[in-house]
């Protein structure tokens, strides 16, 4: 059973029995998770001492006795006399609201995150990542430092990253690594299912949007437009058109850069199929983890990158929407 617990400095208080919509979710395009709920309310001095939460206060995200997120309350909405809803955040969001000033000098990708991540103080297990870093960084918040470096590595290497917040602890890991099979029981007396044995409402779709066939590696100096490395792929231009990405790189040599268009090119000359389904809920299931599904009703057959991922508690019952992308 999912229980919300709040945190007042060293004051812990369980306002399950308070609460009410209880709904968290994740995107690739967001940085962490966020969690929303109403919060049983009204203005009569009976009420007053139910009337606990304030903006900063921090939740903690419970199922069975264990911890599946932090997070810190960040908006309040009151509708009338009756009734308040909150909008939390993982820890994450400290990632979003800190910017700094830093310099690398070759250093390692998870050298150069940890380095910065222990000037802030925050907690983190970062995956070895050697794709070296050299780049002065200024006025960003560390979030977007992070997103930059990753970004670094996997043009370089092909190797996808996904940062989620765990509890405490910023995790870095390969998304390789992060491939799911998550089960549920139905009741004490049925064996455990796979989530995927049961979907509904599934949904495909298939788009050439996000297409690009001509990749160009540029010299990111401002003073030059130096060409490092091109690649096209002549059937899919011959078949769709040219579509050009360019890429500025930084100090890379000529082998980094061929590197890095060859795999730009692998990762977007393709024709990107999406996947929309409802499925029991699972705490396991959250955005940048790869799900592994074998359901003969809909065809899907293989393992999905979760683009996004909604879950929503309605009596007791837990339930996930989610957007997949074939891998």
């Amino acid at each position: 059973m999912h229980e919300l617990i709040l945190v007042q400095g060293k004051t812990k208080r369980n306002i399950t029995q308070l609460v009410g919509n209880v709904t968290w979710s994740s995107n690739m395009d967001a940085l962490g998770v966020e969690l929303s709920f109403d919060y049983a309310f009204n203005d009569s001095v009976h009420f007053e001492k139910f009337d606990l939460i304030e903006i900063g206060n921090h939740v903690v995200l419970m199922n069975e006795g264990k911890v599946i997120s932090r997070f810190v309350i960040v908006a309040e909405s009151v509708s009338g006399r009756l009734g308040k809803s909150y909008t939390c955040f993982d820890y994450s969001w400290y990632l979003n609201k800190n910017e700094t000033v830093i310099q690398f000098k070759k250093a390692s990708a998870s050298q150069a995150i940890a380095k910065m991540l222990d000037r802030f103080g925050i907690k983190h297990k970062i995956t070895p990542i050697k794709t070296l870093i050299t780049k002065i960084y200024k006025d960003m918040t560390i979030s977007d430092i992070i997103n930059d470096i990753l970004e670094q590595a996997t043009q370089e290497t092909k190797t996808k990253y996904r940062l989620e917040m765990n509890k405490d602890v910023l995790t870095i890991s390969k998304m390789s690594d992060l491939v799911i099979s998550p089960k549920v029981r139905l009741s004490s007396n049925i064996p455990l299912i796979p989530i995927p044995s049961a979907l509904g409402n599934p949904s495909r779709s298939r788009s050439i949007e996000d297409m690009k066939n001509n990749v160009i590696v540029v010299n990111g100096k401002e003073d030059s437009s130096k060409v490092l490395a091109s690649l096209k792929d002549s059937k899919s231009m011959a078949r769709y058109g040219q579509l050009t990405e360019v890429i500025t790189a930084d100090e890379k040599n000529e082998s980094q850069a061929r590197n890095i268009a060859k795999n730009t090119l692998a990762e977007m000359n393709r024709i990107k199929e999406t996947v929309s389904i409802e499925m029991l809920g699972h705490d396991d299931v959250r955005a940048g983890r790869i799900l592994a599904i074998k359901e003969p009703v809909t065809g899907l057959s293989g393992n999905y990158l979760i683009v996004s991922a909604s879950h929503a508690l309605n009596n007791g019952i837990h339930k996930v929407s989610v957007e997949l992308e074939a891998v």
